[in-house]
């Protein structure tokens, strides 16, 4: 199981680490390959794993460049991976973040080795060098077509030049070089990402639609209808594409409803300073997950008002599957989530008028939101199981073992 990260992050690590828990639980062993990093939850794989490096403490410009280099290509990771496969011989390999800390030669050491690749998709990495396809405030597809250099040309990475050219460089590289087609699938869980990435240039033979699956509620269990809350809630990274500034705008149209935010990130001093004057609003920093179920459980209703195109977010599925209503951006693969007026609601995204015109009514009127809550909990359990999930990935993997024997390289064999 490929990600960079050994410790909770988001969606990406929140999916990786659920079915990590699910193969063993069906009898399968599954071997973690990351980077060493300070977070990192302890595994005794650790010192066989790459040094994670700080791209925000890097100094001076030889060493940039070199950090730069690395994160297009690290040779400490490729070798981390031929080492790791050929003690441990694995029948397949399952990618969820590969991108600058360990990059695409862990690619070439698995392809080296004959195992075969499939690769869970989170965001648009694959596409975009800031992998969100946005930029300076607005939606942004400038590189399609591989042209990259319009990161450069935009300052994309941070609003600055040289991390600008790193993620162009890395991306022109790998095109080049054709690295991402030693990849055999790409498991996308919205189809609106799996309809951009052939878009922007994947092989569509090689691109599959698979949401993602959500092992029940989180816990405690889902809402009381004898408590149906009060007030409302942002859950998410404070970043300014996450649009907690929307949801803070909306706020100040729905005076004394409470609007909790969780999470932490670069816009939360702006942001704090963008709530001056509305006391019915709290921040309560990064949470653990008990916690943020627990005040789940607190409030009537759910804002996800993202204003980049969300590949399937956990931030809907969650809180679908605890049973509270949800006010979400329609935008990218968030309209598969939500059908408007059904089981949850959606707003043109960054309207903090109609996102406060559709969170209204729910704070308003209790039962009205828990009946969208319940129907988004009916649609989450008929649609995010994780046993029929579970059986497409080991069909997908019997699959591509399948075919790379066919192909003339089985599984374990080296080339």
């Amino acid at each position: 199981m490929v990600h960079s990260f050994h410790h909770p992050r988001g969606g990406d690590t929140t999916y990786g680490r659920a079915l990590t828990g699910w193969l063993l639980d069906r009898g399968h062993e599954v071997v973690p390959l990351a980077a060493r990093h300070p977070d990192n939850e302890p595994s005794v794989w650790e010192t066989r794993w790459p040094a994670w490096v700080d791209p925000h403490g890097t100094r001076g410009l030889s060493r940039r460049i070199a950090l730069g280099l690395r994160m297009a290509w690290s040779r400490p990771a490729g070798r981390a991976t031929a080492d790791l496969v050929a003690q441990w011989r694995p029948d397949v390999a399952h990618v969820q973040h590969l991108h600058r800390h360990l990059s695409p030669s862990v690619l070439v050491a698995l392809r080296a080795a004959g195992i075969p690749v499939v690769w869970t998709v989170h965001d648009y990495e694959l596409v975009c060098p800031t992998g969100l396809l946005w930029s300076h405030g607005a939606p942004c597809e400038r590189c399609q077509g591989h042209r990259y250099h319009q990161a450069v040309v935009h300052r994309c990475k941070w609003g600055h030049t040289l991390p600008s050219v790193a993620v162009a460089l890395e991306k022109e590289l790998h095109h080049r070089a054709g690295t991402w087609g030693l990849v055999d699938r790409y498991i996308c869980p919205s189809q609106h990402l799996a309809r951009t990435l052939v878009r922007f240039g994947l092989p569509e033979d090689r691109v599959i639609h698979l949401p993602n699956a959500l092992d029940g509620p989180l816990p405690p269990p889902p809402v009381d209808p004898q408590r149906p809350g009060e007030g409302w809630l942002y859950a998410g990274r404070l970043t300014q594409e996450k649009g907690p500034q929307v949801a803070l705008d909306a706020a100040r149209l729905l005076p004394g409803w409470p609007l909790h935010i969780v999470g932490s990130g670069p816009a939360e001093v702006t942001l704090r300073a963008r709530a001056q004057g509305m006391p019915w609003v709290r921040f309560h920093g990064q949470l653990p997950r008990t916690a943020l179920a627990r005040l789940l459980r607190e409030v009537r209703a759910v804002a996800v008002p993202s204003l980049w195109p969300e590949n399937l977010p956990y931030a809907v599925l969650e809180a679908q599957a605890a049973g509270r209503a949800v006010v979400a951006s329609a935008v990218g693969g968030i309209p598969e989530q939500i059908t408007d007026g059904v089981d949850g609601r959606l707003v043109p995204p960054g309207d903090a008028a109609a996102l406060a015109r559709a969170l209204g009514p729910l704070l308003a009127d209790a039962d009205a939101a828990l009946a969208l809550g319940r129907a988004g909990q009916a649609r989450v359990s008929r649609a995010h199981r994780v046993g029929p999930h579970l059986d497409q990935i080991e069909a997908l993997y019997a699959q591509v073992r399948q075919e790379r024997g066919r192909a003339g390289h089985p599984p374990g064999a080296s080339l």
